[in-house]
């Protein structure tokens, strides 16, 4: 099962994604903070239990004005 996170630090994602991992998940970058509503209540993503690919093929396939 895939854990997706967003933020603007790339160093800290890489910090947390490291930790996804340890925990025994697959990390998965989502993006930016402005991006971050890809994973918010009402997109594909959200409380889904899926795998890494899945999980990234969701994010992208979430659409704002479907989301608002």
């Amino acid at each position: 099962m895939a854990v997706s996170i967003a933020g603007d630090d790339d160093a800290a994602k890489a910090v947390v994604l490291a930790l996804i991992e340890d925990l025994g998940f697959d990390g998965v970058d989502a993006g930016s903070l402005d991006e971050s509503w890809r994973q918010e209540p009402g997109t594909p993503v959200y409380g889904a239990a899926l795998g890494a690919d899945a999980t990234r093929r969701a994010i992208a396939e979430a659409r704002r004005e479907l989301h608002a």
